[in-house]
């Protein structure tokens, strides 16, 4: 693309506010291309990275370019030193779905499969979705990889994974889209993929970022460059180490299948139950130390540590995708909001059950979701009846409080459950050790 014939509007929509800061909040860290005739990923012998958000524009101006990519590895510095495999301190997980412009339901179905699979291994709230041009991405942000695991290793073992369950819906779509929908396996350590809010190469679109729960709202309409809609900072969301889970079970299966990458081992002892669990656990014991009713104790515990999640990752505006039972209709506008234990929480009057959105969270959903995750690790009866001696140890005052509950009780305890809870010394001492 020759200087003089850049458009005018390629320039504008790079100058938008939004556009800069967005493409570097995304891109800190990140090895970066610009592609206009050619692929361009250095600026003499360096490396190409942002450093703020006015390069962007600069960069595509001076470099003559159209489309902004960036590493799904991050790196500790981008420099021509430290930007190989071994050096990368993150990656992004992500699938890579690839349809037609004029199949483009195809990849939106194809999102929803994946999405389900990993809700069902309990990896929801760190996912976001890219709308690349003529498909879309579903990626995972980096940090919801537990920190002693290969980056590049975990990523791809992840993929594999889930492409391995999902494979014959996946096939069923491609068949039903004449073969114009395809997933492929693209983890590797110099892969790039597209910046957020950057054009496309060809297609006059942008690349779109919004969360899981907007799916099926998307259309077209969304990328068009002078009325784009994008959830500015989803990338940015995760719940730290939300993929333990899934990771145990997918590096037990996996076989690298690109150079440079190898199979991994943890160093460190198993056994962690994640924070989702704990906090539903403890506040499950909360109501139960105070009210004495476990179906309700159980519906509570797990309604808490989806409120908690959601609350701390993603803010006000945001509305969780929610594990439990939809409520009929009848119920939806009779539920009402009651203070238990010093936190307002929605009930369903009928039976008792709490709610978030228009699902009730039930016995049998605390079950699958906090329950059979503790059970995997340590037995469950065990856990519970040592979460409600450490819960009965505090005063009622510390229990009926929502601030002193979360400062005392839980988050001494939050990274340590089985040594601090389960194999506790006599006496609060311990727990604050």
């Amino acid at each position: 693309m020759d200087k003089e014939m850049m458009p005018s509007s390629l320039l504008a929509h790079y100058n938008k506010e939004i556009v800069k800061k967005e493409i570097f909040e995304f891109s800190k860290n990140r090895w970066i291309a610009l592609y206009g005739k050619t692929m361009i990923r250095y600026n003499g012998e360096e490396p190409l990275s942002l450093s703020s958000p006015e390069e962007v524009p600069s960069l595509v101006k001076r470099f003559n370019a159209r489309t902004i990519y960036a590493t799904a590895g991050k790196y500790e510095k981008v420099n021509k030193e430290n930007v190989s495999g071994d050096k990368i301190v993150a990656y992004t997980p992500f699938f890579d779905i690839d349809t037609k412009i004029d199949k483009w339901e195809y990849a939106i179905k194809a999102a929803d499969v994946i999405i389900s699979a990993l809700d069902k291994e309990g990896v929801s709230m760190s996912v976001y979705l890219l709308w690349s041009g003529e498909g879309i991405h579903v990626r995972i942000n980096e940090n919801a990889i537990p920190k002693d695991y290969d980056p590049l290793t975990a990523a791809h073992a992840i993929v594999q994974y889930i492409l391995r369950k999902v494979k014959d819906e996946i096939k069923k779509l491609s068949d039903e889209s004449e073969g114009v929908l395809k997933i492929d396996e693209l983890i590797d350590a110099k892969r790039i993929f597209t910046a957020p809010l950057s054009f496309h190469k060809e297609l006059d679109y942008v690349a779109v970022c919004f969360s899981p729960d907007k799916l099926h709202e998307f259309n077209l309409d969304w990328a068009k460059p002078d009325n784009f809609r994008h959830e500015e900072g989803v990338f940015s969301r995760y719940v730290e180490d939300e993929t333990e889970e899934l990771l145990s079970k997918a590096i037990l299966e996996y076989k690298p299948t690109h150079e440079g990458i190898k199979p991994e081992r943890r160093t460190t002892p198993q056994g962690k139950i994640g924070r989702f669990q704990v906090m539903g656990i403890v506040q499950a014991a909360r109501y139960y130390v105070l009210y004495g009713d476990l179906p309700k104790a159980e519906s509570f515990g797990l309604n808490r540590a989806i409120f908690y999640a959601w609350a701390k990752y993603y803010g006000k505006g945001y509305t969780p995708k929610v594990t439990g039972q939809k409520l009929p209709a009848e119920f939806r506008k009779d539920r009402i909001l009651v203070t238990v234990a010093g936190e307002q929480v929605y009930q369903n009057p009928e039976n008792g059950l709490f709610v978030i959105g228009d699902k009730e969270q039930t016995p049998e959903d605390y079950n699958r979701e906090i329950k059979e995750k503790i059970n995997a690790v340590i037995p469950y009866d065990k856990a519970w009846e040592a979460t409600v001696k450490y819960v009965s140890s505090f005063p009622k005052e510390v229990l009926l409080n929502q601030r002193e509950f979360y400062q005392k009780v839980y988050l001494p305890i939050r990274d340590a459950f089985i040594e601090k809870v389960v194999n506790r010394k006599s006496g609060l001492d311990a727990f604050f050790k």
